[in-house]
């Protein structure tokens, strides 16, 4: 996470592009220039920035043609300048280079749990020496920091706090105050206090440019506490702000080497570091080596050069890959491709603009600088009246005005695999060029990979090291936890009749498979049944005697009728929980069901009493079935929490009958798969049934024979139980069995994966409504292997709009730092009495790309100027949209004539400023995005 910003700089300097009226045929296009910029972060095995490249080091290949590296610099992150872009005035102050800020730290003290009582502090409570580790810790973490980085000092205790700031001596005399912590107030009091605290820096630094870190150090708290209050709710809340806005918590346990039975207190913190891809460092006493862990962010940044050959102006995407000459094991991380300029129009909008709804968002026609546009370049002028306007009397240039605002918003998805040969091995030898991952099809760009290797006793480690030789005894290391086994049985969903199988193969697997490294664990979804990780197989043998279906809610017709929630939904789809007797009962196979069921069962005479009691078993069944799964999937998402924190090898045998996910539940289900890829937890799973026979035949009826619809819908909906088993094993790496050899799926369960690879990529042009994403992996290789990968994600569900996507990459680009160079679009300052900022856009109309339309030549130009201040604080936006109708005389009129400017204009105070400037067009899409300083004096 916090390299992603530089491996995803977007410093390609697209081909400055001419327009000349030439006969009747259009614009036409011509290539100037064309230089691409690939930034590369080299690391070692310990993942410390490697310094000592040259450009012959590095081989550059786009689109598998190597490259002639033309350019090469060696940068220092956190170098990014600003300069002065002031015109030209004999009393205007000019503005040094200033280093445009891009890390944001915010260090936040937990204070607030300093233990003010004799003795020693209780447990979830710092000494008043702790308080001196922690402040010494903030010091030096400081000093490790850029000139340009921007820290600020938030107290859970309320003390002096210190927004972002490059100021180092404001930030040491925040350090110096003593903690206003009083221990005398109830612990769940200050809890909510530091919760509360979080959600405000979290708010405060979503639009923040660059990369956004907080670093917590904190005795931690418990997520219970023996008022059984439950943080859970509270702690994926915050981690779920922060991964929207870009944050990665780093957290430090405040207390060093602390006894084990107190350790729950630091969980909390852990579940904030794993959830937003930080990192958590406890049990130390080390400080330095702790802040040097905390301040990994890499110093140096290679950027290559080179000028594409023979481009052919089709607007196609080149993959870009970045080797290293040497055999040194480091790794590479660069810019994954670029897009090529379009000479035909690339990704145009619709022929017609969607009309833009009345609002008080709706950018209001600014008059006057439309006319003085127009009359700059002998367009006609307009009148503003440009409601309903058509082709023949709409004005040729008008400028619109509107509000800027902003919402974060990221998409990330990951993707394990596992690989294995005809024998069944795991292998661990491919690259990621290897692997090819398509989403609905379209293959995409794998931005993120890495192999996950078990890590058994004796096991070599990654690129070929060899183990070093422990200095324990032999008896004492292998005696070293390093496979922690979950077994959770699915009580909510079991029957009595599928419990003695699993449980004796659950209990011979103890018996003589159990390894003296592993620890098991036994779990039911209901909570009722409940064995923490051990190394007695009989306690867990014993635990299993105990577990019984426990469904949420009872029926009375259970015995012998059971309307699954699968069946409820199919039904509430198709009809309603309201359907009509009798005319509903050919319009849904799922009800005729029912009510066929429910007369086996029940003998009522009076078929309208029979539907009206398969109707209501069906509404207990929708509300009762969507509470079922909720705990279930909350129950397992519980489960991986907890084990994220234990080391070595993480399992969860999950045996169940299989329980139906509703699509108003996929995104519970998306955030289980997600956490466990994250925290490394394997979700292994097997159908208790076996090989199960058609619920159509159950030989416990009686009564007439269903019909063929009746027995097709049955089928379905025992299908439909198993596919969210499936789903959870191939979507973290496990297995899934669905045969009838148990105790075979239990030990194949157990046994993880040698090699263990994750492929990450961000969909490209992704609709948000809510849709189901197939994917599919594959190996590009010549031998014949078989891969496991997970089946797919479901889109977040928002109304897709093209607009809101226009909108987002705008956003993205003023709240990044990168200079972008794409359209014919220059920023210039000025400042005015008032004090007043004149942010001037100079646009060259006669380079930009026209489409033409009812014989006009259109295209929309969004400009955004923003002012951040000296630390990078978003002061204030504006936007405005530039819109030309241009006739075709205006455009051979405009081909020797300067460009125009759009003048934004801000009341500003004495102080240093960075200006934003992002242009972006309609026709090409394409953006330029550029800094400047200024100083008011």
């Amino acid at each position: 996470m916090n390299v992603k910003r530089f491996a995803a700089f977007l410093l390609l300097f697209l081909p400055v592009i001419g327009m000349s009226a030439q006969n009747d045929a259009g614009p036409t296009i011509k290539v100037e220039t064309n230089v691409v910029l690939v930034p590369v972060v080299v690391r070692d095995r310990d993942g410390n920035t490697v310094a000592d490249l040259k450009r012959e080091d590095f081989q550059l290949f786009d689109s598998g043609r190597e490259q002639e590296i033309r350019q090469f610099a060696v940068e220092e992150t956190g170098r990014n300048m600003a300069i002065d872009r002031s015109l030209p005035a004999p009393d205007a102050a000019s503005a040094a280079p200033l280093a445009v800020p891009d890390r944001f730290v915010a260090l936040v003290l937990d204070d607030v749990r300093i233990f003010r009582g004799g003795g020693d502090p209780p447990p979830g409570f710092l000494s008043p020496g702790d308080d001196v580790y922690i402040r010494e810790a903030a010091r030096k973490y400081i000093a490790t920091l850029q000139p340009a980085d921007r820290v600020a000092i938030f107290q859970t205790s309320g003390g002096p706090m210190v927004d972002f700031t490059a100021d180092r001596t404001a930030l040491a005399k925040a350090l110096q105050n003593p903690s206003l912590g009083d221990s005398s107030q109830p612990m769940e009091r200050m809890t909510r206090a530091t919760v509360l605290l979080l959600q405000n820096i979290f708010q405060r630094m979503a639009h923040l440019p660059g990369q956004r870190q907080v670093v917590f150090m904190s005795p931690g708290m418990a997520l219970r506490d023996e008022a059984h209050y439950d943080r859970t709710s509270d702690t994926m809340a915050l981690i779920d702000r922060a991964v929207r806005s870009g944050i990665v918590i780093d957290s430090l346990d405040a207390r060093g080497l602390y006894p084990a039975p107190n350790r729950g207190f630091n969980e909390f913190m852990a579940r904030l570091a794993d959830g937003t891809g930080g990192r958590f460092i406890t049990d130390t006493n080390d400080m330095d080596g702790a802040v040097h862990k905390l301040a990994g962010t890499p110093r140096i940044i290679y950027v290559l050069g080179f000028s594409p050959e023979a481009l052919k102006q089709d607007g196609s995407f080149h993959e870009l890959k970045v080797k290293l000459r040497s055999q040194r094991n480091l790794d590479v991380q660069a810019r994954k491709g670029y897009w090529e300029p379009n000479a035909k129009g690339l990704a145009r909008l619709r022929a017609q603009p969607p009309a833009e709804a009345a609002s008080k968002d709706t950018p209001e026609v600014s008059t006057v600088e439309s006319n003085a546009i127009a009359a700059a370049i002998g367009a006609n002028v307009s009148n503003g009246a440009v409601s309903a306007p058509t082709p023949s009397n709409e004005p040729e240039i008008s400028t619109r005005d509107s509000a800027v605002s902003f919402k974060v918003q990221t998409n990330l998805v990951e993707v394990p695999v596992v690989v294995r040969d005809r024998e069944g091995h795991a292998v661990g030898n491919l690259q990621k060029d290897d692997f090819r991952v398509l989403d609905k099809g379209k293959r995409q760009q794998i931005s993120k990979f890495r192999v996950e290797k078990a890590a058994g006793p004796g096991a070599e480690q990654m690129g070929g090291g060899k183990a070093q030789p422990s200095a324990q005894p032999a008896a004492v290391a292998a005696a070293r936890p390093d496979h922690y086994i979950a077994f959770v049985f699915d009580d909510i969903h079991i029957q009595i009749t599928d419990l003695p199988q699993i449980s004796d193969a659950v209990k011979r697997y103890l018996g003589s498979s159990l390894r003296p490294g592993d620890r098991v664990a036994l779990y039911t979804t209901s909570g009722k049944v409940a064995v923490d990780f051990t190394t007695s197989a009989e306690a867990i043998s014993e635990a299993l005697l105990k577990i019984r279906p426990s469904p949420r809610t009872a029926s009375a017709l259970r015995y012998c009728l059971n309307v699954t929630y699968f069946q409820a939904v199919q039904v509430d789809q198709q009809v309603s929980t309201h359907p009509i007797y009798p005319d509903d009962l050919a319009r849904s196979a799922a009800l005729r069901t029912a009510v066929f069921d429910t007369d086996r069962c029940t003998h009522i005479p009076d078929p309208k009493t029979v539907f009206d009691t398969a109707v209501q078993e069906i509404r207990d069944a929708l509300i009762n079935g969507k509470q079922e799964t909720r705990a279930t999937l909350m129950m397992l998402q519980n489960l991986v929490r907890h084990m994220a924190l234990l080391p070595g090898q993480r399992s969860i045998i999950l045996a169940s009958p299989g329980f139906f996910v509703s699509p108003d539940l996929q995104d519970q289900g998306t955030d289980l798969l997600t956490l466990a890829i994250r925290a490394k937890v394997l979700i292994n799973t097997i159908d208790v049934r076996g090989v199960w026979t058609s619920p159509a035949f159950d030989a416990s009826q009686t009564g007439r024979a269903p019909s063929a619809d009746i027995t097709t819908f049955k089928d379905l909906d025992a299908s439909a139980s198993d596919d969210e088993l499936i789903a959870l094993a191939e979507g973290t790496g496990g297995t899934v069995n669905l045969n009838n050899d148990f105790l075979g799926g239990v030990r194949k369960a157990a046994e993880t994966p040698e090699y263990l690879y994750v492929l990450a990529f961000e969909p490209q042009n992704l609709k948000i409504d809510g849709s189901f994403h197939p994917l599919k992996v594959t190996v590009e290789t010549k031998q014949k292997l078989a891969v496991q990968a997970r089946r797919g994600y479901w889109a977040p569900k928002r109304a897709d709009d093209p607009l809101a996507a226009s909108k987002q990459e705008i956003e993205n680009a003023v709240f990044s730092t990168d200079e972008i160079h794409s359209l014919p679009v220059e920023l210039h300052t000025q400042l005015v009495a008032g004090p007043k900022l004149d942010v001037l856009t100079s646009v060259d109309l006669k380079q930009l790309r026209l489409r033409k339309a009812d014989d006009r030549n259109r295209n929309d130009v969004t400009i955004v100027a923003s002012l951040f201040d000296n630390n990078g604080n978003f002061l204030v936006g504006s936007q405005k949209i530039l819109q030309l109708r241009l006739k075709d005389e205006t455009v051979e009129r405009i081909e020797h004539d300067p460009p125009i400017t759009i003048k934004t204009t801000f009341d500003v105070k004495p102080g240093i400023y960075l200006v934003r400037l992002v242009a972006r067009d309609a026709e090409a899409q394409a953006i330029t995005a550029q800094n400047g300083a200024v100083t008011v004096p």
